[in-house]
């Protein structure tokens, strides 16, 4: 007889009677040790976490497609307008067609015209994005119908039954050689609602306007006070299409600016999701039916900062058709200029002026598109004349080459380096083309001779020489700081110097309606000169508001000089927008003219900076002599 061990009851050591024998074939694992409380809570807390945001992108997924439908409907403008757009190629930048348009007149049998055109790039390898914009009235050829102001091809789109968008994107593709791979449009009434719902833009409004069509000619009533303000849908729209007693070119500056301060006032609304998308849907159309595309373009409009952002203008030169109809004439040159600073924006060049051009380590293919014989040889003959490697190539792939062209790998900044100095010696009409390195068949670059080229390299004119400063020494706004001061408790600084011919038109004290309730004292100084038969206005803000958006992305600074602090500089180019400095709790900042064509020298704008001084201290140094100043508090600014 077998004598088994005592048996442990549960729960004890204990006694002297045995336990049943219960759990004879039971199988026993050692327990691990409690996981800790705090561990447990965050692994739940990640789940959770990770499932509340999977249902919101599922959600939000689910809303933007629904969303598509109302911004990108099946229409025929619509489906018009996709047959004639590219295909957007992953990781390669995109060409977004912006139409502004007015359609108000529709029910009375109007069909409505595009107000403004502006072609956008977008690169996100080098991550900028670039404005081109068209004045309205260039005289130039819509395809399949034929010459006439640019801003008619919406109308004849409209009218043949097509759409006006599909027109308009012929019309610009055919003009600037660049394919569009979408349109955006946004009507009057729906620009005005999408400021009002994002809750009002800031601006710099550099004067008086003001129309109440009490005059014999009859525009577009409008009533904005000058300085730096939030406007809201109604005054942005006058503001951005104001055009009757200034130039085109100035309204294009307006509306290519308010685009900028549009992008800066919305940044923050990319979190709301759905709400934003919705903003967009209600207020415009677009050919985008990809809602990850279309999401992914407004994200990168919206977080580019303003110092990759360029703006370009195609102007052309106010002229007479034989009818008597104002027009604006367009050049090759000034078009192809136009689209090489729209392509490759001068922050490029400051950022990475590239690798040095060494022409006999430069390979050209030289290829003849003019239709007249031996063209390709004698442009290549030249051009080993000037050291390069250049082989000729044949002829291109038509004749109907009017310009020459050059064409470079758009992913080599040896290419393009090497593309920019041959233009130089072809001419400043030439269009410099980004392509990709198959084309070039092995070659630094290809250039393709076009009917322009008149058997010998071109000589560039000698580089003007710099202007200097031209301002002149005044102390008359000094009582007038200083009593500014006293009355709104600002420390301000006056200005000692002015543009020469300046005179002051308006003088405006007022409060900003800042975020947060905070409405923060500010000053606007409207200056105006009469330069090239035309008016000119530039000014001067100072204002106690906290990090104004107008100061976001300078694009340089320079150092105190003869002046109190260091300047922040805001360039569109080779142009200065602004100087701007701080001072003791107030934010200044010194305005170019919107007009370039009438624009201040950027060294006079950096005098007028420099010569802030204190106004409770501030007087002409010895030796200067005050020039005096014409100044009124509230004139017209026509």
């Amino acid at each position: 007889m077998s004598t088994r061990p005592p048996t442990t009851p549960p729960g004890g050591r204990g006694g002297g009677r045995r336990a049943p024998d219960l759990h004879r074939n039971a199988r026993y694992y050692r327990m691990p040790r409690r996981t800790p409380r705090w561990i447990t809570l965050g692994l739940w807390t990640m789940w959770i976490g990770l499932a509340v945001a999977a249902g919101s992108l599922w959600a939000g997924y689910q809303f933007v497609e629904e969303t598509i439908a109302t911004i990108s409907p099946n229409t025929t403008r619509v489906k018009e307008a996709r047959k004639v757009v590219d295909p957007v190629e992953p990781g390669k930048p995109i060409n977004i067609l912006l139409i502004g348009s007015d359609s108000r007149g529709r029910d009375q049998g109007d069909p409505g015209r595009s107000d403004s055109i502006i072609l956008v790039h977008m690169d996100n390898q080098l991550g900028f994005i670039s404005m081109l914009s068209f004045a309205r009235d260039l005289y130039v050829n819509i395809p399949g119908v034929g010459t006439d102001k640019i801003n008619a091809a919406y109308t004849y789109g409209e009218q043949s039954g097509k759409g006006g968008p599909a027109k308009v994107i012929d019309t610009v593709q055919e003009l600037t050689g660049q394919r569009v791979h979408a349109y955006v449009n946004v009507d009057f009434k729906g620009f005005g609602n999408l400021v009002d719902e994002i809750g009002g833009v800031y601006i710099d409004v550099d004067r008086r306007y003001f129309n109440d069509n009490s005059g014999p000619e009859k525009y577009e009533m409008i009533d904005l006070e000058p300085g730096y303000q939030k406007l809201n849908g109604d005054d942005a729209l006058d503001y951005v299409r104001y055009r009757h007693t200034d130039s085109d070119f100035a309204r294009i500056v307006r509306q290519q600016t308010f685009l900028s301060e549009l992008k800066r006032r919305t940044r923050g609304q990319l979190t709301e999701g759905p709400r934003f998308v919705r903003l967009i849907a209600k207020n415009a159309e677009t050919s985008i039916n990809d809602s990850g595309q279309l999401l992914n373009i407004i994200r990168r409009a919206i977080d580019t900062p303003d110092s990759r952002v360029s703006r370009v203008q195609v102007n052309g030169s106010p002229t007479m058709t034989s009818q008597g109809v104002s027009i604006n004439a367009l050049s090759q040159t000034e078009l192809q200029d136009a689209i090489e600073a729209w392509l490759n924006p001068e922050f490029l060049n400051n950022a990475n002026a590239g690798p040095k051009v060494v022409p006999a380590n430069t390979s050209v293919t030289v290829l003849n598109g003019s239709g007249r014989s031996l063209v390709g040889e004698d442009m290549a003959d030249l051009l080993r004349g000037k050291g390069y490697k250049a082989l000729s190539g044949g002829n291109a792939d038509n004749f109907g080459y009017t310009s020459s062209a050059i064409l470079y790998d758009e992913k080599s900044a040896k290419s393009l380096a090497a593309a920019r100095a041959l233009r130089v010696l072809v001419g400043p009409s030439t269009a410099i083309t980004p392509t990709g390195k198959s084309k070039l068949a092995g070659a630094d670059a290809v250039v393709v001779v076009g009917g322009d080229f008149a058997g010998e390299l071109f000589t560039p004119p000698p580089p003007p020489k710099p202007e200097p400063p031209d301002t002149v020494s005044t102390a008359r706004l000094v009582p007038i700081f200083k009593n500014i001061s006293s009355t709104t408790g600002m420390k301000l600084m006056v200005p000692l110097k002015v543009a020469r011919g300046s005179e002051v038109r308006q003088i405006k004290v007022y409060r900003i309606d800042a975020p947060g309730g905070r409405k923060p004292w500010a000053v606007k100084i409207v200056f105006h000169r009469f330069v090239g038969g035309s008016n000119q206005y530039w000014g001067i803000t100072a204002t106690q508001m906290k990090d104004p958006p107008i100061l976001e992305g300078e694009t340089g600074t320079l150092k105190k000089g003869k002046g109190l602090v260091p300047l922040r500089t805001f360039y569109n180019g080779k142009l200065l927008t602004r100087d701007a400095f701080s001072f003791r709790g107030v934010n200044y900042w010194v305005s170019n003219s919107l007009d370039k064509d009438r624009a201040l020298s950027a060294d006079t704008i950096h005098e007028i900076a420099r010569s802030f001084r204190p106004a409770a201290t501030a007087k002409l140094p010895r030796g200067e002599t005050d020039a005096g100043l014409s100044v009124e508090y509230d004139a017209p600014t026509p």
